[in-house]
């Protein structure tokens, strides 16, 4: 629902911006110049939206003042600048119009109202009027984590009021200015005393009936009670590994309906696959002369990898390491690994090293989004270490996924529980919209890292 708002009120900015700026330039404003120019600013609202999107700027938890931030701002406005000249300049003899002044007038006047919107809607969601006060039940990794975001982020609209810690686990003393309770049957007082109106509970067996029984005899509140793993989720865009039991999956985990989204998810592979593969012939000869000038060894390296119901395929992919890199045995590739060429380096930020994988697309081993398939030699390490990592083979794998574009680069077991806990999120909510959510994020991800940000 915040996105929705914001989204409504950047278009409402963007068509005020509009008729202001027409008003300005031509000192009056009548139902034939709006309109002559009407259809063809909405097409450039359009891809500026899809920009704003791309970028991050409609994630919540990303809606803050800051230098990053406007730094983000001023590098989408430009980008925004640039496609609408060039599409004026495409379509101009079209349209009739060609509105460099309008343009330039509308840019400044849209960024003032911009910044205005999206400070007054930082202030609206951080308020305490209209945030949520918030209690947490239970004490663990999962559930400090959770209170450290939502006491960071305070635009996502709740108030951390309350910790119950039945257990007097150690708490983060970055979480303070929060009342703790060691007492469950303190419950209601404490409920009523902070106006809590969102309860977040951890499964715990040693207490999980006692609280379920205190819960229900405050019904009368009307809390809105979650487990900590489905707010977990709301929240943080990934599901808590530690807290999972195997009903999770019984009860999220299934293929009912999945029939014409695995058929339409083919398709569009298919067809991304062919376009994509054969626009990369345009640069793929120049890569390659540059791989084999730098180094010795084959153009393609070719990997075992784990992929849909634990089978192993063969993956492609751009050699971007020495020869006889791996001459010591399968090992974790590191981000300043001495191993990559310097070509390597470019491909692999590019991302033009994964080109081949194309073909895995078309012969249906792999996926455009889905997780990314580990390797056979890692499996059975990540399968003792993290609980239910098998699980991510429910899926085909991707080429990109929900882990690559909101986990940095990982080369750990620590770093693949972090990155299963993004594969479940997907696992649990995957579908079309989400995966064209997906590969609009890897295509600014690929930019930023392309440009060394």
């Amino acid at each position: 629902m915040r996105k929705i708002i914001l989204l409504i009120g950047d278009l409402t900015l963007l068509y005020s911006a509009l008729a202001i700026t027409l008003w300005l330039r031509f000192s009056y404003i009548n139902s034939e110049l709006w309109y002559r120019h009407l259809m063809s600013f909405t097409v450039v609202f359009a891809v500026w939206v899809l920009v704003f999107f791309i970028n991050g700027l409609y994630e919540i938890e990303k809606v803050q003042q800051g230098f990053k931030f406007y730094g983000t701002l001023v590098q989408n406005l430009v980008i925004n600048t640039v496609l609408a000249i060039a599409f004026f300049y495409i379509v101009g003899d079209i349209t009739g119009i060609k509105p460099q002044t309008i343009l330039l007038i509308l840019v400044g006047i849209f960024t003032i109202f911009f910044l205005l919107w999206r400070k007054i809607f930082y202030k609206l969601m951080s308020s305490d009027k209209l945030g949520s006060n918030l209690a947490i039940i239970g004490i663990h990794a999962e559930s400090l984590s959770l209170a450290e975001e939502i006491i960071k982020k305070p635009q996502l609209g709740y108030k951390l009021k309350l910790i119950i810690n039945p257990d007097s686990s150690a708490i983060n003393e970055k979480i303070n200015n929060v009342d703790v309770s060691r007492d469950i049957s303190e419950m209601r007082d404490k409920i009523l005393e902070h106006e809590i109106n969102t309860v977040v509970a951890i499964n715990d067996p040693k207490y999980s009936p006692e609280v379920a029984r205190y819960l229900f005899e405050n019904i009368d509140l009307k809390i809105q009670y979650f487990n900590l793993t489905d707010f977990y989720e709301k929240i943080t865009g990934k599901i808590p590994v530690s807290s999972l039991e195997r009903h999770w999956f019984l009860e999220n985990i299934t293929q009912k309906n999945q029939q014409w989204f695995n058929i339409s998810k083919r398709i569009i592979d298919i067809l991304m696959a062919s376009f994509f593969g054969l626009l990369s012939l345009l640069i793929l000869p120049f890569i390659a002369l540059a791989i084999k000038l730098e180094s010795k060894g084959p153009l393609i390296y070719k990997q075992k990898r784990v992929g849909l119901n634990n089978k192993v395929f063969t993956v492609y992919k751009l050699r971007s390491m020495a020869k006889n890199a791996e001459k010591n045995g399968a090992q974790w590739a590191k981000e300043n690994d001495s191993r990559i060429t310097k070509v390597g380096k470019f491909i692999r930020k590019t991302r033009i090293d994964e080109i081949p994988q194309f073909i895995n697309i078309l012969k249906g081993n792999m996926s455009f989004v889905g997780p990314r398939p580990e390797r056979p030699e890692f499996l059975t390490t990540l399968k003792e270490e993290i609980p239910f990592y098998n699980e991510r083979h429910l899926v085909k794998p991707g080429l990109s996924g929900w882990a690559q574009i909101s986990f940095p680069y990982g080369a750990s077991v620590d770093d693949a529980k972090q990155k299963l806990q993004y594969d479940l999120f997907y696992i649990k909510n995957q579908s079309i919209a989400l995966d064209i959510s997906i590969i609009l994020k890897t295509i600014n991800t690929v930019f930023n890292k392309s440009l060394g940000r």
